[in-house]
């Protein structure tokens, strides 16, 4: 039989291929939403991806894109750094719960007989070694099938992502601590240590997570030779300095440079004992290896100072002067380093730290720790392996609801599984009762290894509490419940004031309420009084109403209601609104990937605990069973989570995100400055530019990045090169608001108002006195420079009085530039953009495609306009919707929503058929010529909507407008037939898609007939021997 050491690399072997066949089947063929598309466009250019900028991940991604010519595709290049190292990952899971369960049954436990002698013993003398191996590996494929298919691991295994290398990379530093651990008292255990510090901070060149338990290898090596605690003090020190790199990452350079000067000098010294000197030299082996993993960083000012094209933050060191003379002397000024410590300390996205942050909560805890959608650790725990996913909330007007909507079941083997949020919503008895469940068995589990191995019993236990509740405390996600910290102090200092005014005005408030408990109280009456409406709605009884009315009372009589309604009164009574305090909105979409450390060890324990729970087995008077229990828990591990998961993640045909970055960008006209607002409408777009080629042309300005100054700066800069009113000096002094120019009159509307209302007036005299003039190709030119101008000004003061804004954000001035000072670009904004960043631009827009576009010098406004022409021959001849509604992708709803511009097209174009069909039939005579263009209108306007029936078959508004051409044209019986159609593959949850197709239902039912009927103006009926000349025709009707 083969020996031991061989047995665990099979069964891990096992484990990661079918992982990686798995993966590599459901992998996407190219690029995926969100980050997937910066990360692939970086990797192909060798550009800054946004902070902490993964240059280790940029480097790897761009050498697989070289050595990997023959895939054609370079985003799937990409996508199989994820699958080989999410496999890989695979491996080591599964090889370490085999040696992680083989160390506990080999411990050597001492009890004492009856007569107080030592008996020594171990759990693996109890089987024989066929069992052994059945028992561990047991544990190593259930952990490594529970892993494979668990529902976070695998999105993130089959797209471009930093994820899979950096779970790689966490894996193998936490095995190697078991495999130091079992060879700890062996010489040269000094070198699995060292390693695993070098890979850790060379991972963080992927992601900070491969820090994450490096702590519980300290721990180990703590309570695993706790006599040698003081000799390693020189370790402790070093290595509490190297984590900087996570609580002061900005200054861990100059930290770890500092330590690795001393400890050298401190090795050639040798002042200390022979141990501690010992200690000290390898302390110094840590501080060089961890600079030498770290220098991958370097990569991000060296190549920032080239300037690539997508370059985020501008994260260069400054050392060249004014004439770009290289000056090595800047190196050692800290203002030079402020843009690359800026970056990596992600100050893009806020001053405030994350462990600072973290101190206060920005969610309710039981959103956090149990269920709650986008956030919740235990919800996604259940998810992992189980078909019943979190579900959605629905927010409005500062309430959240779980609508049927959003909590769309999951159909399963005939079957519908429920969401969290259906079966259980809000009660918190419900969720803690799962997640005792979950977490009581990994409990379990550490308890059991904790008693045959303490050591190795805290080592796993602080494993999965780092990457568990230590992620939950530190990540702090925020569920639209709570203010952000700093808000809430604002808040309740600036209220305290206003409630001492009121007060002495004779006020009588007792005290300023805490926001969140308002927040609170909103949300209890608001959603209290959407119970009783539906309880009238549902006939509920007047006992069962009056009880929930009750619950009303009593939060309206609560102490900080009632204080807050007479802070609202005072405010009224002096003709002012009182502020009500505004929660951090809730998480933009899934962070599931978040908690992947956890899930990973999450799926090791469990399959530790499978291998535990056969070890009884076989140990028991059941032992007959324990290979059918061992094939059992292992097809179970297979089986459940696989098919729970595995048509959400197969996107092998999922060509969406290529094409909707090629059908936005030809939508443009040539050379045109396009607006775009996230994440999802722009890193597409940079991978369709930088790596398929595609309309470079266009220049994309992101919303949200327009509102830093070192991605305006670049406009100036990078090709295609914009017109800007803005220098780099003014960019700084009056664009860019932040707290430091929030006074710059410049930063307030009102100075702009005041400016458009100074122009206006001299503009249309201009205008007007050159109108209707023969001009000069010059004078021409100035003309439309003069009704731009004048259309951006008129837009804008029409904005500013709509929003009542009072400050213009960074990115409210960077569109009126544009416009102004563009004149030779066509201004477009994508439809995925909300109509209040148009800065009213809408005024004088029409609708092209998947954008809205500027019609320079046409003073007439523009509102709502639809080019169905333009719209029709993009979608015949140029768009691609590759795999949409064929069955060969699967659309998530984030991905869906994001499409309904689509069918917002499809629409369009019908509603503009109908709107001519009307006017058609509208005038008289209805002749033959008139009925045939109705009918080509009405064929049009039906092929686009079954192109959206078929594409998005169970989205109700393309059946909907159909039954509204064909009852256009009398076609009442295809009108029915298509709203039975949509009623049939509309699903029960949308309630309101349905509600709104019966509706239609029953009025085109009970309306009248209105064929088309051609009416031709009749021969003249003149007399062969009278023919009069002014005779009256008749007109006769066609039946």
């Amino acid at each position: 039989m083969l020996k031991e050491k061989w047995m665990k690399h099979i069964f891990a072997g096992i484990s990661c291929l079918v992982a990686l066949v798995v993966y590599a089947l459901t992998m996407a063929p190219t690029v995926s939403f969100w980050d997937c598309g910066e990360f692939v466009a970086c990797a192909n250019t060798l550009g800054i991806p946004h902070p902490p900028g993964t240059p280790f991940f940029v480097f790897f991604a761009r050498a697989v894109i070289v050595l990997l010519p023959f895939v054609d595709e370079i985003a799937k290049r990409v996508n199989y750094i994820s699958v080989f190292s999410s496999a890989a990952t695979v491996y080591i899971t599964a090889l370490f719960a085999w040696d992680l369960l083989a160390a506990v049954l080999d411990t050597v436990k001492t009890d004492a007989d009856k007569l107080g002698q030592p008996i020594f013993s171990k759990l693996s003398d109890k089987i024989s070694g066929n069992v052994r191996t059945i028992v561990l590996g047991t544990a190593a494929l259930v952990a490594g099938f529970l892993l494979t298919f668990s529902d976070t691991f695998w999105f993130n295994a089959v797209e471009a992502e930093v994820y899979g290398v950096a779970m790689f990379i966490l894996m193998l530093i936490s095995y190697l601590g078991l495999v130091w651990y079992k060879k700890r008292d062996e010489e040269g255990s000094d070198k699995i240590l060292i390693f695993i510090c070098y890979i850790a901070f060379l991972g963080v060149g992927a992601h900070l997570y491969t820090m994450l338990t490096v702590p519980a290898v300290f721990v180990l090596l703590l309570v695993a030779q706790p006599k040698k605690i003081p000799e390693r003090l020189p370790i402790w020190i070093t290595g509490t300095l190297l984590c900087s790199v996570i609580y002061m990452v900005s200054a861990f350079i100059e930290i770890s440079f500092i330590c690795l000067v001393l400890l050298a000098i401190l090795a050639f010294a040798k002042p200390f004992s022979a141990n501690v000197n010992h200690a000290v030299r390898l302390s110094l082996a840590f501080a060089f290896f961890a600079l030498i993993g770290y220098s991958t960083h370097l990569y991000i000012p060296i190549r920032s100072e080239l300037n690539p094209i997508i370059d985020e933050n501008n994260p260069e060191i400054n050392i060249r002067d004014e004439q770009g003379n290289l000056q090595l002397g800047n190196l050692f000024k800290s203002q030079n380093w402020e843009a690359f410590n800026n970056f990596v300390e992600r100050k893009q996205y806020g001053s405030e730290s994350m462990l600072a942050r973290a101190f206060y909560r920005r969610s309710q805890v039981a959103h956090q720790v149990l269920s709650f959608p986008n956030m919740s650790y235990g919800g996604y725990q259940m998810a992992q392996y189980l078909p019943y996913k979190v579900g959605g909330v629905n927010y409005a007007n500062g309430v959240y609801t779980f609508d049927k909507g959003d909590n769309v079941p999951l159909k399963r083997f005939g079957y519908d599984f429920p969401t969290q949020m259906t079966m259980m919503g809000d009660q918190i008895p419900k969720q803690l009762f799962v997640f005792l469940i979950f977490n009581g068995l990994l409990v379990l589990v550490c308890v059991f290894i904790y008693k045959r191995n303490k050591h190795l019993g805290i080592f796993t236990s602080v494993l999965y509490g780092l990457c568990s509740l230590g992620l939950l405390f530190y990540i702090n996600f925020a569920d639209g419940t709570r203010m952000e910290g700093r808000e809430h102090d604002y808040w309740v200092s600036v209220m305290t004031r206003n409630v001492g005014d009121l007060n002495s005005m004779g006020a009588q408030i007792g005290s300023v309420p805490d926001p969140n408990d308002l927040i609170d109280l909103r949300q209890n009456i608001e959603r209290a009084k959407l119970r009783v409406e539906t309880m009238r709605q549902r006939g509920a009884s007047a006992g069962d109403i009056a009880k929930v009315e009750k619950e009303i009372d009593v939060y309206e009589h609560s102490p900080a209601w009632v204080n807050w309604k007479k802070i609202e009164s005072g405010f009224a009574q002096r003709g002012l609104r009182a502020p009500f305090p505004e929660p951090v909105h809730m998480e933009v979409r899934e962070r599931d990937y978040f908690y992947t450390p956890a899930f990973i060890f999450m799926s090791l324990i469990f399959g530790v605990g499978a291998g535990i729970l056969v070890f009884i087995c076989a140990t028991s008077s059941a032992a007959a069973f324990t290979m059918p229990l061992a094939a059992i828990l292992v097809l179970v591990s297979f089986a459940v989570p696989c098919a729970s998961n595995y048509k959400e993640h197969d996107r092998s045909g999922l060509w969406v995100p290529w094409d909707y970055a090629y059908n936005l960008l030809n939508s443009c006209r040539p050379n045109a400055i396009l607006f775009t607002n996230g994440d999802n409408d722009t890193f597409p777009l940079w991978f369709a530019q930088e790596v398929a080629g595609i309309r470079k042309d266009v220049r994309v300005v992101n919303l949200s990045l327009g509102n830093t100054d070192w991605y305006i700066k670049q406009m100036l800069d990078n090709e295609p090169v914009l017109k800007l009113s803005y220098t780099h000096k003014t960019i700084d002094s009056d664009m860019v608001l932040d707290n430091s120019s929030y006074n710059n009159p410049n930063h307030a509307t009102s100075t702009w108002v005041k400016n458009a209302q100074r122009l206006m007036p001299k503009l249309k005299e201009r205008i007007d006195q050159m109108e209707g003039q023969q001009l000069s190709a010059a004078d021409s030119a100035k003309l439309l420079q003069f009704k731009v101008h004048y259309q951006v000004w008129d837009a804008f003061t029409e904005w500013a009085a709509r929003t009542r804004s009072s400050t213009m954000l960074t990115q409210h001035k960077l569109v009126i530039d544009l416009a102004l000072q563009n004149m030779d670009k066509p201004i477009e904004i994508s439809t995925t953009v909300g109509t209040s960043n148009f800065m009213g631009l809408e005024k004088y827009m029409v609708q092209e495609g998947l954008v809205y576009n500027l019609v320079k010098g046409d003073l007439e406004p523009k509102r709502n306009a639809f080019d169905a022409k333009y719209a029709a021959d993009l979608i015949d001849t140029v768009f691609k919707f590759r795999g949409l509604g064929d069955g060969t992708a699967y659309i998530n709803d984030e991905t869906n929503r994001l499409l309904s511009s689509y069918v917002s097209l499809y629409l369009q174009i019908s509603f503009d058929a109908r709107e001519k069909i009307a006017a058609l039939r509208a005038s008289r005579p209805f002749t033959a010529e008139k009925k045939a263009q109705a009918d080509s209108l009405t064929s049009a306007a039906i092929k686009y909507l079954e192109l959206g029936q078929k594409q998005f078959s169970d989205e109700w508004r393309c059946y909907w407008a159909a039954a509204f051409v064909y009852d256009i044209v009398g076609e009442k019986q295809k009108a029915m037939d298509v709203l039975e159609l949509g009623l049939k593959n509309v699903p029960e949850y949308d309630e309101g898609g349905r509600a709104r197709l019966m509706m239609s239902k029953e009025q085109i039912k009970n309306s009248p007939e209105k064929p088309m009927v051609v009416e031709e103006p009749a021969a003249d009926t003149a007399r062969p021997d009278s023919a009069s000349a002014d005779s009256n025709p008749v007109v006769a009707a066609a039946n």
